[in-house]
């Protein structure tokens, strides 16, 4: 039985259709550039997160990047941030002109707030904290430590949609915040996309220039040069926008599948297995579903023999890609991740044959 790492087919008819009428929606307007779908999807994300503002992107990678520059991230600053993760995290802080500084992780993948602590030193302005895998960092304890420190968190809650820590969503605990909506991400789009959300008027309205090359945006397109600041074309196109509301309409079933996939491998994976740990009162965003085993290559050699996808991510540590090589970090805990880390497939679109197939030939690698 073959089990893909994600599908991404759209195999549900009432789905189908809800898409192409959203789609046909748009042709029929004519507006494929910040149309009334823009405007209605930034609206619920905001509704949705808890915070007054969001602005919706072309990718996960602008929003983080939009997100801390819109924060007033700049060259001579350095940002600390996880050394385990995708890149762009730390491509995103570059790409303001400031420095990543990479600290380490803790035994639930997530940045550890000791490390953090190290890390403190004049030019620190900001810290990212990266919600892996969807589990929530401890915002508390980094957002105390933050004030304390005068410094700026902005969230990097790609993979965290729908997460939350009590009554909180992922994305309201900082000054700004980045969500992915990439079409593997838990509320995911048909294409890249991307939204900045904060409660911050003066960074509001700073995103809305920065994603629509650095300009006003006139709506009645008399002045169409009018740069306040110099920026690219980050914006979200209006068909992606109105399929994403589409998306979430179906969100709540999407992360009802999803929770319960992770409830089963929570209770049947053998105990030999390290799973990734959850805060009180936290709901996990469930993007995948991360394990630690000292056997790690030699279960995904089981799998795979199986017809079972699984994968290592985030390979090398951010800190020794080649382009960062300089800035090497003292990440134990981190690397001992990195080596023993798998990505089980967990998403909605699962069977539940295919999950219990999961199960089991875990389970068979074990009793072996």
């Amino acid at each position: 039985m073959h089990v893909p790492m994600f599908d991404l087919r759209v195999e549900d008819q009432n789905l189908r259709l809800h898409l192409t009428e959203a789609f046909h929606r748009v042709l029929d307007h004519g507006q494929l550039f910040l149309g009334p779908e823009v405007g209605e999807f930034e609206k619920q994300v905001a509704k949705y997160i808890g915070t007054e503002f969001a602005v919706a992107v072309d990718s996960g990678s602008s929003a983080l990047y939009l997100a801390l520059r819109s924060s007033g991230i700049g060259p001579g600053d350095e940002v600390i941030t996880s050394a385990f993760g995708w890149v762009i995290t730390a491509n995103a802080i570059s790409s303001c002109g400031a420095t990543p500084v990479f600290a380490d992780v803790g035994p639930d993948f997530n940045i550890d707030i000791c490390s953090i602590e190290k890390y403190i030193n004049r030019r620190t302005k900001a810290i990212v904290p990266v919600h892996y895998a969807g589990h929530m960092c401890d915002m508390d304890a980094i957002c105390n430590l933050a004030t304390d420190q005068n410094l700026i968190v902005v969230e990097d809650a790609a993979q965290a949609f729908g997460a939350s820590l009590g009554i909180r969503k992922a994305g309201s605990f900082s000054t700004a915040a980045s969500f992915s909506m990439n079409p593997m991400k838990v509320l995911g789009g048909y294409g890249e996309g991307g939204v900045v959300v904060t409660n911050d008027r003066s960074i509001y309205g700073l995103l809305r220039q920065l994603r629509h090359a650095g300009t006003t945006s006139d709506p009645k397109k008399i002045i169409t040069n009018d740069c306040r600041v110099v920026s690219l074309n980050h914006k979200m196109d209006t068909i992606n926008a109105a399929l994403l509301l589409v998306a979430l309409e179906y969100l709540p079933a999407k992360i009802k599948l999803r929770q319960s996939i992770a409830k089963r491998y929570d209770d049947e994976l053998p105990e030999t297995i390290v799973k990734q740990k959850r805060q009180p009162q936290e709901i996990h965003g469930r993007y995948v579903y991360p394990i630690k085993t000292d056997q790690r290559n030699e279960l995904k050699l089981y799998l795979e023999d199986s017809g079972i996808e699984s994968k290592i991510m985030h390979e090398p540590l951010i800190c020794d890609a080649p382009v960062y090589k300089e800035l090497l970090g003292d990440v134990p805990v981190a690397r001992e991740a990195l080596a023993s880390s798998l990505i089980l497939p967990s998403h909605e679109g699962m069977s539940d044959q295919q999950i219990t197939h999961v199960i089991q030939t875990v389970q068979s690698f074990y009793s072996v």
